[in-house]
């Protein structure tokens, strides 16, 4: 018991936390397999071409992301586990009608209908995980909760493909049994409701929280910046191979899982502006000095540092949230959060070409320093302006 003592989120409420990140990381580790292993290898035989299947997965995602803030409201209304029946049901009618029948009208259709019926389930998981954390150590508990839903898409991959290779005919039992678990866990998940809101949202509500609105686009944004010319760029330029891209990028995100438990105290303990515009700073100087083109060396150290920086930048965003968020209509409003999100990771790759074609190679790396610059900026100026007024 003094194992859970130390964790973030409160004790009493974990076993409905458990079941909740697992029915959110089910559906990712069966959506990991189904569209990025079992789709590739299959199209052939179900007579579905690969852009089809690219198609879907951008009808699918894109409808996710741009329903959260729907998505949010509904979880808020008739509670997480009714969503999460509904979703695991609409999966299984879409993968095993895929399956069984395939036909790509039906395939874009139900990949639609799916993303829709998942769009809620994240603002609620996250606004649950927010509302249970331990009070003093919020930052952590949202950071984490995320970190952990990560896995399971890994998962999904590397479960995919070992039975696409071994097992092929047995791999949509998969789906089925992991889709099964999730309506399941939906149904476990009845008695989990957010608070409902006493009166309608006033403005006076919703204007604290557009401070939030320039990192929710620009955090997902930096880290889909460099998803198109980071391979080509330690590959060309800095003649590293990729096995060494993949030693530091693993690397970092050990130090980011690990040191968010340390580093999160800062913002939890000690304010939040420091600790966020500091490691804002940080990351805008790593970008400055990767496009300098370092040693392999270097850029380890530099990556590992930039792990730290992730690792205090995102309790610091998390802890700024749950202070501005009303409780009341939490999910919701971070449904809305999470559209803005899913634009920057929309946007990021394109601008990342766009910068390396205008700017050379070192281009994305520059402009990435200089939207962390811009949020420093944006941020001091919001101290400035509320300090005295509002304690965040």
């Amino acid at each position: 018991m003094k194992a859970l003592d130390k964790l973030p989120w409160q004790k009493q409420n974990f076993p409905q936390f458990l079941a909740m990140l697992s029915t959110l990381g089910l559906l990712e580790f069966t959506r990991s397999a189904f569209f990025w292993v079992y789709m590739p290898f299959s199209s052939n035989e179900l007579g579905l071409s690969l852009s089809l299947v690219g198609l879907a997965w951008v009808v699918h995602s894109l409808t996710e992301a741009l329903s959260r803030g729907i998505g949010g409201f509904l979880v808020q209304r008739i509670g997480f586990g009714a969503v999460g029946v509904l979703s695991g049901l609409v999966g299984l009618l879409a993968l095993s009608g895929t399956i069984l029948h395939p036909n790509g009208w039906f395939l874009l259709a139900s990949m639609l209908l799916w993303g829709i019926s998942i769009s809620g389930l994240q603002p609620g998981y996250l606004s649950f995980a927010s509302r249970i954390a331990v009070p003093g150590r919020e930052g952590r508990a949202i950071a984490y909760s995320q970190f952990l839903v990560m896995p399971w898409i890994g998962l999904g991959w590397v479960l995919g493909t070992f039975f696409i290779k071994n097992l092929p005919e047995n791999t949509p039992i998969v789906f089925f049994v992991a889709l099964g678990l999730v309506t399941l866990l939906g149904l476990i998940s009845l008695g989990v409701r957010e608070p409902l809101p006493k009166q309608s949202l006033s403005l006076k509500q919703l204007l604290p929280v557009l401070i939030i609105v320039p990192t929710a686009f620009a955090q997902l944004f930096l880290q889909n910046l460099f998803n198109l010319v980071i391979l080509k760029f330690t590959l060309t330029q800095l003649k590293f191979t990729e096995w060494q891209l993949y030693l530091a990028i693993g690397l970092a995100a050990v130090v980011v899982f690990l040191g968010a438990g340390v580093l999160g105290r800062l913002p939890d303990r000690k304010g939040i502006w420091l600790p966020l515009v500091t490691s804002l700073g940080a990351l805008a100087a790593i970008f400055l000095l990767i496009a300098q083109r370092p040693s392999y060396p270097y850029f380890l150290l530099l990556c590992l540092l930039g792990g730290v920086a992730f690792a205090t930048f995102v309790p610091s965003w998390n802890a700024l949230l749950i202070r501005l968020l009303p409780i009341e209509n939490r999910a919701a409003i971070w449904g809305s959060l999470m559209m803005v999100e899913g634009l920057g990771a929309a946007t990021g790759p394109a601008v990342g070409g766009f910068l390396w074609d205008w700017l050379g190679p070192s281009g994305p790396f520059w402009g990435g320093a200089v939207v962390c610059g811009l949020l420093i900026i944006f941020y001091a100026y919001v101290y400035w302006r509320i300090r005295g007024k509002v304690t965040i």
